[in-house]
């Protein structure tokens, strides 16, 4: 069925309220945050990414394709490699590829009764097992294992999907107990909840300490191309006079050493001043991809460090 892009009505007087994005079936017309939320989310451009056509060569490593655009999830099973769809994979991980199953009935933790479709409620729904169907392939679930979230079987959507009580349909009665469907991931917000910065000047060094606080994986995650830079550089009298980086980075395949900053590790990075004086600009950049120059990174962290 071809979905409708439908925009609200808006009382006089009120804002022109955001368009209504189109998804698979007629999920937007009663699911109106959820599918505003998808639709910035990583999920609805896990297709149409840049990032992703360049890492793929141009959609080619047919390994990759699935994880991208999704058949039914519920169909395969939970943990089980899922299948590439056959139309509108420009959507991406959408919310049939979630929510539906093979009788187009709808899951989900409440199973809240509706005339508008079958409901199941699903007690796995929104467990690391079905996180997992996608996001175990690169080690993120096993790095999980080893942290004190192990057990937890709702550790992926307690950090990536918070709660937020509120009408799940626009036809419901009452608000009720439910998750936020942005899934934020590399996001400034996140990583200051999950990752302690610190710095200081000892002598003729600028030490930063990260201290991985309450990330439940290695960060950065996933596929090894993805990595992190912590950025170091000494500004005196409006010039750049020293300039120190330093990867995080699964540099294994490559004949070198993971890097990453393990769950609960304390780091200290030692940056020589080599005697240069002003200001400290320290950053942690996020890179989809190694050859993401720096000005095109997204900065998770800033903060400035005057060196007398």
């Amino acid at each position: 069925m071809v979905a409708l892009a439908l925009t609200a009505s808006v009382p006089l007087g009120q804002e022109k309220q955001e368009k209504v994005p189109r998804v698979r079936g007629r999920c937007q017309v009663c699911h109106r945050d959820e599918a505003l939320e998808w639709s910035k989310s990583a999920h609805a451009k896990a297709w149409t990414s840049e990032t992703f056509a360049q890492t793929t060569s141009n959609r080619q490593q047919k390994e990759c394709l699935h994880c991208h655009a999704p058949d039914r999830i519920l169909e395969t099973g939970f943990g089980k490699e899922p299948t590439l769809r056959a139309e509108m994979v420009e959507l991406g991980v959408d919310c049939v590829a979630c929510h539906q199953d093979a009788n187009e009935a709808q899951h989900g933790r409440l199973g809240t009764k509706t005339d508008a479709h079958a409901v199941v409620k699903n007690d796995k729904f929104g467990s690391v097992e079905m996180c997992g169907t996608c996001h175990a392939k690169f080690g993120t679930v096993e790095e999980l294992k080893q942290t004190k979230w192990a057990s937890d079987p709702d550790a992926c959507v307690t950090c990536h999907m918070p709660k937020v009580t509120r009408k799940i349909a626009i036809t419901s009665e009452k608000e009720l107990p439910a998750h936020v469907h942005t899934f934020l991931g590399a996001d400034p917000e996140m990583f200051k909840k999950g990752v302690k910065v610190e710095t200081s000047v000892s002598g003729d060094n600028l030490v930063v300490k990260l201290t991985s606080v309450e990330v439940g994986h290695n960060f950065p995650t996933g596929i090894d191309h993805v990595v992190a830079v912590v950025d170091v550089r000494v500004v005196s009298g409006g010039q750049e006079v020293l300039t120190h980086q330093t990867l995080l980075a699964d540099d294994r395949a490559r004949g070198g050493s993971d890097t990453r900053l393990k769950p609960s590790e304390t780091r200290k990075i030692t940056v020589p001043l080599q005697g240069k004086k002003g200001e400290a600009v320290v950053r942690i950049l996020h890179k989809y991809t190694r050859e993401v120059p720096d000005e095109k990174a997204k900065v998770l962290f800033e903060t400035k460090v005057p060196i007398p």
